[in-house]
């Protein structure tokens, strides 16, 4: 009896451990890469999704009467991206119209000096990258304003190429970002046959309505979110 139970609990041989080890790794060699994929497109769509945020937010201060005009400025340098949310508070507002000087959306209208307020300083992850400012060294700025009056870009997305992108078909608009993986083509201007699937786009309404897409390879077009 002792002898059967010592030949039923022998170990694996080294051929039956070898054979496991090859199956291990093959499995690792087909899942590794999917797991890395999802990564990456988990990434850039969380870092889409809090793009979206800032743009709604910041425009939720304006509607709840909170400042007249606000800007969020995204900059990049060397491809690390930062987003900043400022606002004028009313007084420096309204003497800017009562003295006739144009309402800019640019960072010297919202500096410090005067009388603009920080409301958000955040970087995004090193692993995207946007357009616009999907150069190294680059920044563009959105402004609202209650009712979309002095809604501005202060860089046009699509100069000097097509003009514009179609998230649908007819519907072209300059009022876009677009977020890819950090080395992947991210200019949707410049043949959107070059995107990847790991390319989402947001476009603004002037009134600060997001609409969110995403790039679909297999359709080679966006598919609403």
């Amino acid at each position: 009896m002792l002898s059967q139970q010592k030949r039923n609990t022998k170990g694996f041989s080294l051929i039956e451990l070898l054979v496991v080890l090859a199956l291990v790794g093959v499995i690792a060699g087909i899942g590794f890469p999917k797991f890395a994929t999802w990564g990456k497109e988990r990434k850039v769509r969380s870092q889409s999704e809090k793009i979206g945020t800032y743009i709604t937010s910041a425009v939720s201060q304006v509607e709840r009467g909170s400042y007249p005009y606000v800007q969020i400025n995204f900059s990049s340098d060397n491809n690390n991206y930062k987003v900043v949310t400022k606002a004028l508070p009313q007084e420096k507002f309204s003497l800017a119209l009562n003295q006739g000087k144009p309402l800019e959306c640019s960072d010297t209208n919202f500096n410090s000096g005067n009388g603009g307020i920080e409301l958000l300083n955040e970087n995004l992850s090193d692993e995207i990258k946007i357009f616009p400012s999907a150069s190294s060294t680059d920044s563009f700025s959105i402004c609202f304003s209650k009712g979309g009056t002095y809604f501005k870009n202060l860089k046009d997305p699509a100069t000097p190429k097509t003009g514009g992108v179609n998230f649908e078909v007819g519907t072209l608009t300059t009022n876009y970002i677009v977020i890819c993986a950090a080395e992947s083509a991210c200019d949707p201007s410049s043949g959107q046959e070059k995107l990847d699937a790991f390319t989402y786009g947001i476009k603004y309404s002037r009134f600060g309505m997001i609409e969110k897409y995403k790039w679909s390879n297999v359709k080679k077009k966006w598919q609403s979110r």
